[in-house]
């Protein structure tokens, strides 16, 4: 049954109520009757009327008045949006949800929904931005642009995810869980903003109880909509290996509907790139929102800016430079996040500092990894395994190979690659990450003379000025002139 078989009972008997259905659009207003009839069991015109009619009046003042609004085509809300000067395209999306989510009809199945998401990706590839100088009847479009933007905001969180997942696994040994939080069922009928509230509020919940236990925790969430579009969480959550219990039992008491479903709310992360994918799959959507945990408010912002090659209030040029030399080589590395200083927590941002915070090392293998970091962005090698020690190292002397060899040849061998002045000749002894190896001796540095000439790399202007035309050993620094006999 349509709503016209019952409307002129409307008018007849109710035509305030019959008023405030006019302006709603034909499709919503057949969904209401057929939705009430079918609850009703199909009962005849006048009853099924005064119940439309009870349906109407018991809804909410928010979907009651907005009638108008959310029937409105996108033709009509652009010339609306154009005289009262507002924004009304989302307010619009968001009525109509809620109108959907009352009326148990998926987004696929919203008509009127679905041609108002076309006439808007018309009017945007119909809008030029500037026309191309080659072909006229080409140009750069509004669409083209939001295509783009789009892309970036992907790539920027993908890239950041990946670095959350490097810094947490190599450096500080935590352990990955991938959580999908739901609500209970009682949400799935309200409205999207107390649904989205609710879910929220319990998600602070338990970041409060953990930061109030003072358990460091990073990571990636992301808020989605389901098919009846409920909101819901995928989080990628690092936490210590000792309070993993504790977390779990925390997000348990607060989502209590997921003890049915443990083991798919709550899951290893085995492969982070396929969960990272994953969580963010549906990232170019309006109602999905994407956030980091334990990370600065302005992470994307800095990070957008230092790989566009832009300053940033807090950061020296010495950090932005490094910081863009690592993010061309397009792989995860957590160093990134600690030049950027891009923790919310100080104490991680000053691991970068030329005096570290060592509160959350544990060993010292991560006090060489903040050798390391030292070395980047100072150029000078820093012993913290040994405090003693207060001699530092330039990094383009060869003296530091063997300071740090008594430690882990793997890091020997990526401090000697990162020196200036060295041959770009591939050497037997150079495994990445290999243990026990004794560092090269001064025989086996030596090169046979037709791989050392010229083997400056160009980059490096000290090189270039005190370059002579000699055969040059780039590991000692040292000239050696070759005399025929």
């Amino acid at each position: 049954m349509k709503y016209e078989d019952i409307e002129i009972v409307i008018r007849q008997n109710h035509p305030r109520i019959w008023q405030d259905l006019l302006s709603l659009n034909p499709f919503y207003k057949n969904q209401i009757t057929r939705k009430i009839a079918e609850k009703c069991g199909f009962p005849d015109v006048y009853e099924l009327a005064e119940q439309v009619v009870t349906w109407v009046e018991s809804c909410s003042p928010d979907v009651h008045d907005s009638f108008e609004l959310m029937s409105m085509t996108y033709d009509e809300i652009k010339e609306k949006q154009r005289i009262a000067g507002e924004r009304l395209t989302r307010q619009a999306n968001m009525l109509r949800r809620n109108l959907r989510r009352i009326l148990d009809i998926r987004p696929e199945q919203d008509q009127f929904q679905q041609q108002f998401d076309r006439d808007k990706t018309e009017s945007e590839k119909s809008y030029v931005i500037y026309q191309d100088s080659r072909n006229t009847g080409k140009g750069w479009t509004a669409f083209d642009a939001k295509q783009r933007e789009t892309r970036r905001r992907y790539a920027i969180n993908h890239s950041i995810a990946e670095h959350i997942n490097d810094f947490c696994r190599n450096f500080l040994n935590y352990q990955g869980l991938f959580l999908s939080l739901t609500l209970p069922p009682e949400f799935h009928s309200c409205s999207y903003e107390e649904a989205k509230a609710e879910i929220n509020r319990r998600w602070t919940n338990i970041r409060r109880r953990l930061k109030y236990r003072n358990i460091l925790h990073l990571g990636t969430s992301v808020i989605e909509l389901q098919q009846d579009e409920t909101p819901h969480y995928h989080i990628q959550l690092y936490v210590s290996p000792d309070h993993r219990e504790y977390v779990e039992s925390v997000i348990l008491q607060e989502f209590p509907n997921e003890n049915d479903r443990q083991g798919d709310a709550i899951k290893d992360i085995w492969d982070a790139l396929g969960c990272i994918g994953y969580a963010l799959k549906e990232s170019e959507k309006t109602d999905t929102y994407v956030s980091f945990i334990g990370m600065a408010k302005d992470i994307k912002c800095r990070y957008d800016n230092v790989y566009r090659g832009k300053s940033h209030k807090d950061l020296s040029d010495w950090r932005l430079t490094k910081s863009r030399k690592m993010m061309q080589n397009n792989k995860p590395d957590g160093r990134i996040l600690l030049m950027l200083r891009g923790f919310a927590d100080e104490r991680l941002n000053l691991l970068s500092s030329r005096h570290p915070d060592f509160h959350y090392v544990r060993n010292d293998i991560q006090r060489l990894q903040v050798s390391y970091v030292h070395c980047i962005h100072f150029g000078v090698f820093k012993n913290f395994n040994n405090p003693k020690e207060d001699k530092d190292r330039r990094c383009q002397r060869s003296e530091i190979m063997a300071d740090i060899c008594d430690f882990y040849t793997f890091v020997a061998s990526q401090v000697y690659n990162n020196q200036e002045c060295i041959l770009l000749v591939p050497y037997f002894w150079e495994c990445e990450k290999s243990r026990g190896q004794p560092p090269p001796v001064r025989e086996r540095k030596k090169l046979n003379q037709s791989q050392q000439t010229n083997n400056i790399r160009h980059f490096s202007r000290l090189a270039q000025k005190s370059w002579k035309q000699t055969n040059r050993c780039g590991i000692s620094g040292k000239s050696m002139v070759l005399v025929k006999k």
